[in-house]
């Protein structure tokens, strides 16, 4: 099943994200709207415990 990241709401985008860690597009398309957003609304809306520990795994992964 292929889903519509672009329609998903941020916090949609998350949990799929956490729940999907393998799933490469969902990961950039929450990277490009993290990066989109100013500064200050980043802080608020992610942890940084789940995201940091995302991240990490992301970067263990695809270590190539």
């Amino acid at each position: 099943m292929k889903f519509d990241f672009k329609a998903m709401t941020m916090q949609e985008l998350k949990k799929y994200v956490l729940e999907h860690r393998n799933d490469q597009a969902a990961f950039q398309e929450l990277m490009d709207r993290i990066d989109a957003q100013p500064q200050e609304q980043v802080y608020g809306e992610v942890d940084a415990e789940q995201f940091s520990a995302l991240l990490e795994q992301h970067r263990h992964l695809h270590q190539d």
